[in-house]
Formats: structure tokens, sequence, C-alpha cells
């Protein structure tokens, strides 16, 4: 798969019982899986990791992402 189609775990699919930190957590990982086709990435997943790490003291970023359904790249930041 081409960097431009690149897919990801879709993190806000399923389980709504998450909170926010729990996803954001999450979004740090996928952001760490994507910056080797996406260099801006790295700014985002810096940025995640920094604001997870500040505001959590249950979560230690980068979180476990259980491969399941993917959404396009795109889609993951526009839900972010």
């Amino acid at each position: 798969v081409s960097c431009d189609k690149m897919n990801v775990t879709n993190i806000f699919a399923g389980d709504k019982k998450e909170n926010d930190m729990e996803i954001l957590c999450k979004a740090t990982t996928v952001a760490w899986e994507g910056r080797s086709c996406h260099r801006h990435l790295e700014g985002v997943y810096l940025n995640l990791l920094s604001l997870v790490r500040r505001k959590s003291t249950v979560h230690k970023a980068p979180c476990p992402v259980a491969a399941g359904n993917t959404t396009s790249l795109n889609d993951f930041l526009v839900n972010l």
C-alpha cells in the first residue's frame, strides 16, 4: 500500500466507553506508526505524547492498540 492511501487502526470505532485520555493515548500510537510515511505525523505524535504525559497518571503513551477495523489516515486525522 502506498503512503498516499495509508490505512491506520480506527481507534474511534467500537467501544464508546473509552475516555478522552485513553483515545488520545491510542492516537499517539497511531501517529507514531504512521510517521514512516508521513513526516508531519512526528509533530502530531510529539504533541499528543506531551499532552498524555502531562494530563494522565494512568496512561503511558504510546498505548497498545488492538488490530481491528481500519480507516484512512485522512479520516483518522479529521476524527482526531
